[in-house]
């Protein structure tokens, strides 16, 4: 399995990327509401001010255009006194240099006389805007048109000369909402639905070429501005908050929420990282050791116990020793999870001390890494000080994988023997230089793989394998441990061809040290 794997293998296995994902899903679903309410809002503010600016200048420039008009036909009032060929060159020309004005027209007593267009005329007021109140020192009139010019709106202001009776001056505007729409653009043109003058019954607005009923309006998303001074009203059409606000608004949240969202768990998955996680379940107590029963094969008698470490996360549950060892391996984790292995052995041995023999096997695995760390002969020292005195008879399996890469290996054995530590094989037969060791190196037991104990009698190849293993274990004068025993037929043939010692299921799995304490005591060959 290569490191790729395992670290795939024991991520999957151990950590919780369902809680991590449901961690994100959450803070990416609180991001997107929060975003998106604030987000609204602050869109919301922004474009009530716009409109609020934008009706603000509107009105503003009505009334400053009104109070400009009224002032030029102010001055023009006095005319109304004299002919209109005394006056028509004058009437003409301001006509000309007044904005938006199509027509001057001075009336006197109701009847219109002079146009600065058509010069002398003779025309009823209440014929070209009938809706006109001249009884009125001013007023304002919106009509589809006038009888000069039918087919083009017009807006009639009116202005009465002080003490003459239906008597001033009157200005027909070639009207439109161009203001309007220069304003709007200056505001970038976003959520402004339309502007509608108001003047009597009728309505000009910027989304129709002629004149509405003012009835025909709708009211919804509208805003009414009175101009001061005039019958005028005008009426602003705006959505705070439009569908595109919301669907922009919407996109970035979501966009902003998965991105986050991943971040998220990227970090997550990084802050809690399968090594993390190893090195924090190791402060965290979530490893344990339970213990192999160990029987010799003549005796038949339970003659010590393989130590063996597990883990249980707190959400994952068990995890695999061959996936998170391998994995501390090949991470080099696995020197301070050995000593951490060595921790809880000790602090069980009191108990051990109790449930098995003097002399009883304690076998503990050891890696092959670990021969080579500078600090291993500390730690075995540590470990052995921290044991009960000459009780334990302590055996160190060692993998067969990896030993050859251990440079002094043999001196390490050497040194190993001198403190009273047997050294074991484990697992022979799986490696591709098992023989090898036999010959390099001086070693005590031979650990025989369960893979060979499980081909016994059935016709494979492996079987002859097994005996030529034993019966060369057998000229060296070596100690032999099956493991992976499930039946007696495997026992009976094992103990015939003399292995020292039977390990397996047949016997009892690994067990906690209150169910050893059961096991031991009430066991009978």
């Amino acid at each position: 399995m290569n490191i790729m794997r395992l670290k795939t293998a024991l991520t999957h296995t151990v950590l919780p990327k369902r809680r991590y994902l449901r961690r994100s899903l959450l803070l990416a679903s609180l991001f997107f509401l929060l975003f998106n309410g604030i987000t609204l809002w602050v869109v919301y503010q922004a474009n009530e001010r716009q409109q609020q600016r934008l009706t603000q200048d509107v009105l503003n420039f009505t009334v400053e255009y009104l109070a400009a008009l009224r002032e030029n036909m102010a001055q023009m009032g006095d005319m109304t006194r004299l002919p209109c060929d005394m006056t028509q060159a004058s009437l003409t020309q301001r006509a000309a240099f007044t904005r938006g004005v199509r027509t001057f027209l001075l009336v006197r007593e109701g009847e219109a006389y002079c146009s600065s267009a058509m010069g002398a005329i003779s025309r009823q007021v209440a014929e070209i805007y009938p809706a006109l109140r001249l009884q009125l020192p001013q007023d304002m009139a919106l009509q589809p048109g006038t009888v000069m010019v039918p087919e083009k709106p017009a807006i009639g202001v009116w202005l009465a000369t002080p003490g003459e009776t239906q008597s001033g001056v009157l200005a027909t505007l070639d009207i439109t909402v161009s203001p309007y729409l220069l304003f709007s653009r200056r505001y970038g043109g976003q959520g402004r639905d339309g502007m509608a003058i108001m003047i009597g019954d009728y309505a000009l607005t910027n989304f129709s070429a002629s004149l509405l009923k003012r009835a025909a309006l709708t009211d919804k998303n509208a805003h009414d501005l009175p101009v001061p001074g005039t019958p005028a009203v005008l009426r602003f059409y705006s959505q705070s908050l439009t569908a595109g606000d919301i669907q922009v608004t919407l996109l970035a949240g979501l966009l902003l929420a998965s991105l986050l969202g991943a971040l998220s768990y990227y970090l997550q998955r990084a802050r809690h990282s399968a090594g993390h996680e190893m090195v924090g379940a190791m402060r965290q107590r979530q490893f344990h050791m339970v213990y192999q029963p160990v029987i010799e094969t003549r005796s038949q008698q339970v003659a010590g116990v393989e130590a063996l470490m597990r883990w249980h996360h707190p959400t994952e549950g068990a995890i695999p020793p061959d996936v998170f060892i391998t994995y501390a391996e090949n991470q080099g984790l696995i020197v301070p999870l050995t000593r951490h292995l060595f921790r809880l052995i000790a602090q069980d041995a009191i108990q051990l001390q109790t449930i098995l023999p003097v002399g009883a096997k304690l076998a503990v695995n050891l890696s092959p890494a670990h021969l080579s760390d500078p600090h291993f002969e500390r730690d075995v020292l540590h470990f052995l000080n921290r044991l009960p005195t000459h009780h334990f008879n302590v055996v160190f399996e060692i993998t067969e994988r990896g030993m050859v890469a251990a440079r002094d290996a043999q001196h390490k054995f050497d040194w190993l023997r001198a403190q009273q530590i047997e050294i074991a094989i484990d697992d022979f037969g799986t490696g591709h230089s098992a023989l090898i060791y036999l010959e390099q190196f001086n070693l005590d037991y031979l650990k025989i793989d369960r893979g060979f104990i499980t081909a016994i009698g059935r016709q494979t190849v492996t079987a002859p394998v097994l005996d030529t293993v034993l019966n060369l274990t057998q000229e060296l004068g070596l100690k032999t441990v099956a493991e992976g025993v499930e039946t007696p037929q495997q026992a009976h043939y094992l103990r015939e061809r003399g292995v020292t010692y039977l390990q397996g299921y047949l016997y009892s799995r690994p067990l906690a040290l209150d169910a050893l304490r059961t096991f031991v005591a009430g066991y009978r060959p």
